[in-house]
């Protein structure tokens, strides 16, 4: 009888540990860099189909909005491209623009590589503008701190 619950428990947890793996694996994107995703454009092992993670900078190219139907109804796709050293993707993106989204600013892409050179996105991120000030010997400084008023 204990044979049989020993049996059963493992089987259980076998079960259960694969599927936290198996939801682990599945939550998590591959990162690329640009430069990386263009040059293995031309090999037969590309990313063209596959979901993924694209890091790098926004292009200088201003942002293109273009309305366009949907089956919810008209939506503005937003045109950007991303950048690292030569290499450049086009994006295409239907949500709104991060408020810290600008030309130059390092941004994460997450969707589908759908072609050489293209993603449709369905998630970007900036990071933020830092608190921090570059120190006259290049190194990061914490901000002043500003006396408060009738402090000795």
């Amino acid at each position: 009888m204990q044979r049989r619950y020993f049996v059963g428990s493992v089987a259980i947890m076998g079960a259960l540990g694969f599927l936290v793996a198996s939801s682990l694996k599945s939550g998590t994107l591959q990162s690329v860099p640009v430069a990386e995703l263009r040059a293995a454009d031309g090999a037969p092992q590309n990313f063209v189909g596959q979901r993924l993670r694209m890091v790098g900078f926004v292009g200088p190219q201003k942002v293109v909005k273009t309305p366009q139907q949907s089956p919810d109804g008209v939506v503005n796709v937003h045109k950007f491209s991303v950048i690292e050293g030569k290499s450049a993707v086009q994006v295409s993106y239907t949500d709104a623009l991060p408020d810290t989204f600008r030309a130059g600013g390092p941004v994460q892409v997450d969707g589908v590589y759908v072609a050489p050179g293209v993603m449709k996105a369905d998630h970007v991120l900036t990071k933020c503008p830092s608190k921090y000030e570059t120190g006259e010997e290049g190194a990061k400084t914490a901000p002043k701190k500003v006396a408060k008023a009738g402090a000795v």
